[in-house]
């Protein structure tokens, strides 16, 4: 077994959306870890050994546990879910496109979920979000079948990666900043200490690690992981509610401003 194998165990969201920010958390230490430890072992048996001991499936669940822990919070501080927020009539898409999409997903949807009036969503807004929260999930079945649907499956996949990176941030930043840490003790050590690399490597790694460190720090934000889940929540609604593309008035793009 290789890392083909990877491909048959998950799927591509699994692997970029779950796997991918575990694999982003364990690269400070590794990174060390394989430069010094020359004698570490390599090879297809190391390989399997790894996938007979469920870590790759350790490290799926891992990387979706920690980000929907965190999913509830983000959507209460964005005022709820893109999608949702896209649909309201007190939302950020502008009036034509509202009116526009809303009766394309009603005849989506069916006279079964009645989606709300403008007077009804002030009456109980409420009731409002949980009716739009459904019909949100019948237009991802549907976007599965369209055309455009591998385009929402990207932002879908590039919305869980960031989610669940930010869901291990607080393991990966101290992580980094450990690892960054001791590449700079290493380089301070004697030549011979713990089979200590060349200066030129080891600068090598310590502009790795500060990026690594830089990257937790800086860039995984609430407001990162924001702006995916909008282009997602636009591509989702533009794909299953369109028959035939390019049918969608030209309007502003609702927006990621607004998170």
């Amino acid at each position: 077994m290789g890392h083909a194998a990877l491909f048959v165990l998950f799927d591509k969201y699994s692997r970029r959306a779950r796997l991918r920010p575990v694999l982003i958390m364990l690269l400070p230490p590794t990174l060390p870890l394989v430069v010094g430890v020359q004698a570490l072992p390599r090879g297809r048996w190391l390989w399997s050994l790894v996938l007979l001991s469920g870590l790759p499936l350790l490290a799926d669940q891992l990387g979706r546990s920690r980000g929907k822990r965190i999913e509830a919070r983000l959507f209460q501080s964005w005022g709820g879910k893109p999608t949702v927020q896209l649909l309201r009539w007190r939302g950020p898409t502008d009036r034509q496109r509202l009116e526009f999409l809303r009766t394309r997903i009603q005849d989506i949807v069916g006279a079964s979920l009645p989606l709300p009036t403008e007077q009804e969503e002030s009456a109980d807004p409420q009731r409002a979000d949980e009716i739009y929260d459904a019909a949100g999930l019948a237009l991802r079945v549907r976007a599965r079948g369209l055309p455009g649907a591998e385009l929402v499956q990207e932002q879908n996949c590039e919305y869980g990666f960031r989610r669940n990176t930010l869901g291990l941030r607080p393991y990966a930043l101290p992580t980094a900043v450990v690892a960054l840490l001791a590449v700079l003790a290493w380089a301070f050590a004697e030549p011979d200490f713990l089979g200590r690399p060349s200066t030129q490597l080891l600068v090598v790694l310590v502009v790795m690690e500060t990026l690594l460190v830089a990257f937790q720090a800086f860039l995984v934000r609430d407001r990162w992981v924001a702006s995916a889940a909008w282009l997602y929540a636009e591509r989702l609604l533009e794909t299953s509610a369109l028959s035939v593309p390019g049918a969608l008035p030209a309007g502003p793009v609702p927006g990621t401003a607004t998170s």
